[in-house]
């Protein structure tokens, strides 16, 4: 009996207990319901965003809007409180009366309770600062905003960093939370850069008369070029290939009688990620008929004038035209087909000092001399580019000489590439400009050039790294060196494959000149192709065209060795060709490359509203995501792991 009792008492307080469980998950369920409709209540306009208000607005009553800062609360009767919004920051200030009524006291709570990075509007009255506390770093410093009125639009839960923090946030974080980096000052002004030149090329470019034309991004496989994005379709056995530039839609462009093409295109390549690459990037694509190298050359100048005076305020019409030099000449001078000319540091032909002349036929010799090097670099720096010799040939060599009082001349009469005399040690030292503490580098390579760095040209860039890394090389970021390389060879030996491939693309024409060499000697081809290269950094490419159906088949049957099948996926690019294309060319800009320069950004990611981080993935969304199983019988997909 007793027992039937307390499993009664038990039974009813489990109910009583539920029935409250309910009433309270009910009255809470209510007030977030009552929140979020009074957050969602109206709020006054604002009359001013938080960058616009001088001491010209001293008086005017003002509705700002923006994100809540870290407050300062000196007292109660005293806090200060930042607001920014996208155009800038302004000093919100409280000061509660002798007297504070109700409504004072209800501003006092709100403030105490906000938190920082909560969205606000307020309201009040525009107050000159007093001389000792006007902040000459902000353009708003000499005022602030006494408000009495504050209508928090969105509390902010704690945030996993805070825009204003001056230590950044792991590189992972900050990806996953973009939109809380986005609030950043300098991502700000890199997208309004960004959208600012955007306008600018748009607005230069249909002055110039060109059409702006928007092409497919869904194309087709093609065995040119990089790796691919391919997109099933549900057709069996049907693929789409995202496109990897318009390359081939802009010359039916000009087939078609598009005099003048452009647009800024979204490109896609599956590659390996770095701090200058990403998976989807944006191309500035232009494409012109009737033109010769230098009409495009010119064009692009004179653009490129435009954004720098217009986005950064420098005038470029000193620089122009840009310096040009032939992709031979670069890889001479430099040892790169994309050589950053700020530093000097030119490779020297020293063929003439050499003691075997019978090799000059298949080999270059030549010398860099890094002034200062042995006190510039240390003996593990010393050591890490002398790593940089991979070569296997055994006919080139390559020989490091530490320049040092004790042994002021030995180590030419050491040397196993120089001919060994006294008045040639005396032409060679006064000729090179060596010095006791200089460090020479000398090396034997092949002429036939197959690869876009000499090993001296890596030691070049490598030696300018460690001087960058260290303070010493003092460059401005403001100095823009822009180059032309031209002459590329039109192909270049794989050596993997062992066939030609094409050093661009395969739609390049070759010089005029050298035509007759296609059959003869396809390797001495050069091809009507440019670089653009800006302070070391490779932002455009292009080419005069092939517009000659014969042509474009003999280089992809006879000298690519393309299969039938592969020659057949160009087949509709062939056949307009064959229907009136007029001769053309043109060229595309890296745009995100070209930001990252003018931004003065170390990775395209600063210029890019959500990029891709290092393995491809975009973590503020979680993509690439998996597809549900229905999703993949429809595109008729099947993961070799689950055959099993």
């Amino acid at each position: 009996m007793i027992v039937n009792r307390l499993i009664n008492c038990l039974i009813k307080r489990r109910h009583s207990t539920n029935k409250l469980r309910f009433y309270t998950n009910s009255y809470q369920k209510q007030t977030d319901i009552d929140q979020s409709v009074n957050l969602q209540a109206t709020f006054p306009s604002r009359t001013h965003t938080c960058g616009d208000l001088r001491s010209s607005h001293v008086n005017q009553r003002v509705v700002l809007s923006g994100w809540a800062q870290r407050i300062r609360k000196l007292s109660p009767e005293l806090i200060f409180l930042p607001i920014r919004d996208s155009y800038g920051t302004t000093q919100l200030v409280y000061r509660s009366p002798s007297l504070a009524d109700y409504t004072n006291l209800i501003l006092q709570e709100k403030l105490s309770q906000l938190s920082t990075e909560s969205v606000i509007c307020v309201e009040g009255v525009v107050i000159q600062r007093s001389q000792d506390t006007i902040n000459k770093n902000m353009p708003t410093g000499e005022i602030e905003v006494e408000i009495d009125k504050l209508h928090c639009l969105n509390p902010a839960n704690t945030l996993p960093f805070l825009p204003s923090d001056k230590k950044l946030s792991s590189e992972e974080v900050r990806s996953k939370h973009r939109y809380i980096d986005l609030r950043r000052d300098t991502l700000q002004n890199n997208l309004r850069k960004r959208s600012l030149a955007s306008w600018i090329i748009r607005d230069f470019l249909v002055d110039e008369g060109f059409v702006e034309v928007e092409t497919p991004i869904l194309f087709k496989s093609t065995p040119e070029g990089a790796r691919e994005f391919i997109v099933p379709t549900r057709t069996k056995g049907l693929f789409y290939a995202l496109t990897q530039s318009p390359q081939q839609y802009k010359q039916l462009l000009m087939v078609g009688g598009i005099d003048k093409y452009f647009q800024i295109a979204k490109c896609f390549r599956d590659e390996d990620l770095r701090a200058d690459r990403q998976p989807e990037f944006t191309q500035i694509d232009l494409e012109m008929s009737f033109v010769k190298v230098d009409d495009i050359i010119s064009l692009i100048e004179k653009m490129l004038v435009q954004v720098w005076k217009k986005v950064l305020g420098i005038d470029l019409t000193n620089k122009v035209p840009f310096q040009r030099m032939t992709f031979n000449e670069a890889m001479r001078k430099f040892g790169s087909d994309k050589p950053d000319t700020r530093y000097g540091m030119e490779i020297r032909d020293i063929s003439s000092f050499i003691s075997d002349l019978s090799v000059l036929s298949e080999y270059y010799v030549e010398c860099l001399v890094i002034k200062n090097g042995i006190t510039l670099l240390s003996n593990s720096e010393i050591e890490s580019l002398k790593l940089l010799d991979t070569s296997e040939d055994s006919k080139a060599k390559c020989e490091f000489h530490k320049i040092k009082a004790d042994k002021l001349n030995s180590w030419f009469f050491d040397s196993h590439l120089l001919k060994h005399s006294s008045n040639l040690y005396d032409s060679f030292t006064k000729e090179l400009n060596i010095e006791v503490g200089d460090f020479v580098i000398m090396n034997k390579r092949k002429k036939n050039l197959t690869k876009s760095w000499t090993l001296l040209g890596r030691i070049r860039s490598q030696f300018i790294t460690l001087l960058q890394l260290k303070g010493i090389l003092d460059i401005s970021p403001l100095e823009h060196n822009f180059l032309w390389i031209e002459s590329f060879p039109l192909f270049t030996h794989n050596d993997d494959t062992g066939q030609l491939v094409s050093t661009h693309h395969p739609f390049t024409a070759p010089l005029s000149e050298d035509i007759e060499l296609i059959f003869k000697n396809p390797e001495k081809v050069k091809g009507q192709n440019y670089d653009l290269i800006l302070n070391g950094v490779e932002i455009g490419g292009g080419s005069i065209r092939i517009h000659s159906p014969k042509l474009q088949y003999i280089i992809f049957n006879e000298i690519l060795k393309l299969s039938n099948e592969e020659i057949k996926g160009f087949e509709h690019l062939i056949n307009a060709l064959g229907h009136g294309c007029p001769p053309h060319g043109g060229i595309a800009i890296g745009f995100d490359r070209l930001l990252t320069i003018m931004c003065e950004t170390n990775s395209i990611k600063n210029v890019i509203a959500f990029p891709k981080t290092a393995s491809g993935n975009d973590l503020t969304v979680f993509s690439p995501s998996e597809i549900s199983k229905e999703k993949m019988k429809e595109y008729g997909i099947q993961l070799i792991s689950d055959k099993n």
